[in-house]
């Protein structure tokens, strides 16, 4: 498709009006003062650890690590034992079930 002369004058001449456009005054001041600003320790931190790499190795190391304590825990299951009594004075013979009763009777 061939265009004509004058189409294409047309498209060259409506580039003429057009200027470079302009930034607001003290972009830059405010532009650096944004980068140094973030470059602290804890955002730096936060940046590093934030990496998907960094996040799944500590992720896994923790699981490794919770799956590694309980496999090797000495955990030993108790038989949960049962009192059969007929009275409550025979359930509660204890040091403060004494102390309770003998501060009521005084």
């Amino acid at each position: 498709m061939k265009r004509s002369n004058t189409e294409i004058e047309d498209i060259l001449n409506s580039l003429d009006g057009i200027s470079p456009a302009n930034a607001r005054p003290f972009m830059h001041t405010r532009v650096m003062a944004k980068i140094k600003e973030e470059n602290n320790f804890w955002s730096r931190s936060v940046q590093f650890l934030a990496k998907p790499v960094i996040a799944f190795t500590c992720l896994s190391t923790i699981v490794i690590a919770n799956i590694y304590t309980v496999i090797n825990s000495d955990y030993e299951e108790q038989e949960a034992s049962t009192v059969a009594s007929n009275s409550i004075s025979d359930v509660l013979q204890n040091d403060n079930y004494i102390l309770a009763v003998a501060d009521v009777n005084q």
